[in-house]
């Protein structure tokens, strides 16, 4: 793609002189270049590392770079390297000076620092195991009281049930005597009526009971007085 763009650039400018589009070639090259992605070194354990402008020791001073700093790796040469400090002052220091690995300090620091975290997670996990263990005893006993409401309700239907069988057969009985009643109440109605009508039989009876008695006690009224009658005449 760099060679593409290079070429369609050098053909634009046909006539142009050569170190003006040896210059645009390069432009064109340092844009289409990949982003290089910046990496940390870090100062091994020393007293104090120079860091310079150039690679010798001919270069002047930029800045001291003390042990375990940490610097921002640019470009790698055959003895030095070029780094950017924290400041944002750059220059070159010798290689064997730097590592990636960090300092023995901040790795310890780090390993405290992640300690205290995991530290900090268990107590976390044992205070949720705890709620977690409160709440499965709340579970469990609120679980044990639905269960003897269960029980309870369970016992209730048994109950209502036995219950509800012999309200149907109270009812049932009550049904059968309502009928039985019924049934005497109809035959007690007979019987007032037959009796009623032997009692009007009976009181025609004495009736003409007394009126015969009262006949015949006229009857004999008269037979006695013509009797006495006549023996009166014959005195």
């Amino acid at each position: 793609m760099i060679k593409n763009n290079a070429k369609k650039l050098s053909g634009y400018f046909i006539g142009v002189p050569l170190s003006l589009t040896l210059l645009l070639s390069c432009c064109v090259i340092l844009v289409n270049a990949p982003p290089v992605v910046a990496e940390n070194r870090y100062v091994k354990p020393s007293s104090e590392v120079v860091l310079r402008r150039g690679q010798g020791n001919d270069y002047r001073i930029v800045a001291m770079v003390k042990d375990g700093d940490s610097v921002e790796f640019l470009e790698e040469g055959e003895s030095y390297a070029k780094v950017r400090l924290e400041n944002g002052k750059e220059g070159w220091m010798l290689k064997r000076f730097l590592s990636e690995d960090p300092p023995l300090q901040e790795v310890v620091a780090s390993l405290r620092v992640d300690k205290e975290n995991l530290k900090q997670r268990e107590l976390g996990i044992i205070q949720k195991l705890e709620e977690a263990s409160s709440a499965l005893e709340q579970t469990e006993s609120k679980l044990d009281i639905v269960s003897a409401e269960k029980d309870q309700i369970t016992i209730d239907y048994q109950s209502l049930k036995r219950d509800t069988a012999g309200v149907t057969q109270i009812k049932k009985d009550l049904l059968k005597t309502a009928k039985e009643n019924k049934t005497l109440s109809q035959r007690v109605a007979s019987m007032e009526q037959q009796i009623s009508s032997l009692k009007k039989d009976n009181a025609v009876k004495w009736f003409l009971a007394g009126g015969g008695v009262l006949l015949v006690g006229m009857f004999l009224g008269m037979l006695s007085s013509r009797s006495r009658k006549k023996k009166s005449s014959l005195l």
